[in-house]
């Protein structure tokens, strides 16, 4: 490392200092317009995508609601078999007595 010099030491670089108005409306302003353009865009997705959450729950919630009363239908017609079993077998032994009395 070369050892500093003092001349360099005090000569420090200008630098354009900008009015407070100007500095706003220069760097400030453009941000915070981007700023709120984002906010807005991040506002709407939201609502968007709590619109398409709400749909996908209610499409689940019928089909929850479909295959409830499947089930559910089922349970019902294997209780009426187990109840009535005899009822199945009698039922088609009197469509065929009726079919061989008829022919």
């Amino acid at each position: 490392m070369r050892p500093l010099d003092i001349v360099e030491l005090a000569e420090p670089e200008e630098v354009e200092v900008l009015e407070p108005e100007e500095d706003f409306e220069q760097f400030l302003l453009p941000v915070i317009n981007e700023m709120r353009e984002d906010i807005a865009s991040l506002t709407r997705e939201h609502g968007r995508a709590y619109l398409r959450n709400r749909s996908k729950l209610w499409e689940m919630d019928n089909m929850l609601i479909q295959i409830k009363t499947q089930v559910e239908a089922s349970e019902e017609s294997a209780l009426n078999h187990l109840q009535n079993p005899g009822d199945a077998a009698e039922g088609r032994a009197a469509k065929r007595c009726e079919k061989s009395e008829s022919s």
